[in-house]
């Protein structure tokens, strides 16, 4: 397929796709007269390249990951650095967990001191407006 449709199937802009071929995150690309020729390999990494980008990763970890010569990680290393990525986000989700139940608390505080509630929850519900 040539770069339109890959760009076309995967997302990514031609503009991009040439980048990760320069930065030999595609491996070989042949070419056919003056056109790029890429397979469904080149697809699938284009795929995996996008998610991880998505994901926070810099080109030049996936340049690491994705075996170009002289920058690759051992298969261990490299799970270990995913594990890792994971580890943060499974963090970051219970960091946000936790500020959501404080949300809901304070959203019911508020909504116990508005309206008809206010009455009933005097104690609670200081004003100024005396």
């Amino acid at each position: 397929m040539l770069i339109g449709e890959i760009a076309k199937r995967t997302g990514a802009s031609i503009k991009a796709i040439r980048l990760y071929e320069s930065l030999g995150l595609l491996g070989l690309v042949e070419r056919s007269n003056r056109y790029r020729v890429y397979t469904a390999a080149h697809l699938q990494q284009v795929l995996l390249i996008r998610r991880a980008r998505q994901l926070g990763f810099k080109l030049a970890e996936l340049q690491d990951w994705l075996g170009v010569p002289g920058r690759e990680l051992a298969g261990a290393e490299l799970m270990t650095q995913l594990e890792g990525r994971r580890a943060d986000i499974q963090r970051q989700m219970a960091h946000l967990q936790q500020q959501d139940q404080l949300l809901q608390l304070v959203i019911a505080e508020v909504s116990d001191c508005t309206g008809t509630q206010a009455e009933i929850n005097r104690a609670v519900c200081v004003s100024d407006k005396a």
